[in-house]
């Protein structure tokens, strides 16, 4: 799985090349909303030939919106408006008679460094289902907003889980900084009074 806004994604099995090369860095994923083809994307359509499912889940991503809050989407290959459940700790989204074509689509997504109530999210089999586990913060409960769009062009389309802006990410107080200890001024140097050094060469009188 991949972010949206981090430039510190993990590199995806089986992506193929672009045509034109992108600079180290620089998100590779499918944006949401666009036509974008994903991963191996001609084995997602034998696949669901072959397994005679009805959509094939492409990709699942996340992004930070504008306004703070943040969304997590899934690409299809057709339109489908999942089953939402909200448990005890979590938020299940059950896509019926669905599969995936690649398995990295069912990484963890982590994120927990993000300001959002969902510390993870991946993809799960369910038998002849798929569904998607949102994880949530330790207290927190919070009712995403659900919808759909197809992307232009209407070969791929898109489920959006959507969630308000709030305090969610713990605030990390920078550690104080070391007080040094003081250390004690320096003693002055002595200074030597120059007619103790002419002292010591002067040679006692010589008795008559």
């Amino acid at each position: 799985m991949s972010f949206v806004a981090s430039a510190q994604d993990a590199p995806r099995a089986e992506v193929q090349p672009a045509a034109t090369p992108r600079p180290v860095g620089v998100y590779a994923g499918v944006e949401p909303g666009e036509a974008q083809p994903p991963p191996a994307y001609r084995r997602a359509i034998r696949r669901a030939q072959r397994s005679g499912r009805d959509v094939i889940l492409t990709w699942p991503g996340f992004s930070p919106l504008g306004d703070g809050g943040s969304r997590f989407f899934v690409q299809t290959t057709q339109a489908q408006l999942p089953e939402m459940r909200v448990e005890e700790g979590r938020v299940v989204l059950l896509f019926r008679n669905t599969g995936i074509h690649v398995r990295n689509s069912a990484r963890w997504l982590e994120t927990r460094f993000f300001n959002t109530p969902v510390l993870r999210a991946r993809l799960e089999r369910r038998r002849r289902d798929m569904a998607l586990v949102l994880q949530m913060r330790p207290g927190v409960s919070v009712q995403p907003r659900l919808t759909t769009a197809a992307a232009p062009g209407g070969n791929f389309h898109y489920v959006y889980i959507d969630f308000p802006p709030g305090d969610y990410a713990p605030v990390v107080n920078p550690a104080p900084a070391q007080v040094q200890p003081a250390q004690p001024p320096a003693a002055p140097a002595r200074e030597v009074d120059p007619s103790l050094n002419a002292m010591d060469d002067e040679r006692p009188p010589i008795m008559q």
